[in-house]
């Protein structure tokens, strides 16, 4: 039999995964602002993030509810884990000082550049994983507010439809 004589209800596509098995439950997670329960991706469970919505509603009433995202100075140094000073130099080596949307350099903006967390830092469990390089950015301070302010609005929300 060939594959187009297969019906395409029987045709089954792989993209580097195995479709996991149809007993294995998918991951749930409790809403961040009301508690109630959210079914997750499974990729997005591996990464162990702790920052879940079960509508857009609860994601923005979050949103006004919680602490602002701005990036404050002259706070302890180990707030972000006591390993974030190395990361954050490593992530700026790595991004050669320069800001990752814009292009500006240390030299041409005259201080350090932000770093910024791709993913809120307190979605996760721990600071070590918080900190990996792959979820650091290096960014001039007004794409860091400008970045911040699209993470506001572009929250990851999971919830069957």
């Amino acid at each position: 039999m060939t594959s187009s004589s297969i019906p395409p209800e029987q045709m089954a596509l792989q993209f580097g995964e195995a479709t996991p098995p149809a007993d294995k439950e998918q991951p749930h997670a409790v809403c961040k602002h009301c508690g109630a329960p959210v079914a997750i991706p499974q990729w997005y469970s591996v990464e162990e993030l702790q920052l879940h919505f079960c509508s857009s509603a609860c994601r923005k009433a979050w949103v006004e509810e919680s602490p602002s995202f701005a990036v404050r100075l002259g706070l302890n140094r180990f707030r972000r884990g006591a390993n974030w000073s190395i990361q954050a130099r490593k992530a700026r080596e790595r991004d050669r000082f320069t800001c990752q949307i814009c292009g500006v350099t240390e030299e041409e903006l005259g201080r350090q550049l932000d770093v910024h967390h791709k993913i809120p830092y307190r979605s996760f469990k721990s600071n070590v994983e918080a900190n990996k390089l792959e979820h650091l950015i290096s960014l001039c301070s007004s794409c860091h507010s400008r970045t911040e302010a699209e993470l506001r609005e572009t929250l990851p929300l999971f919830c069957k439809p």
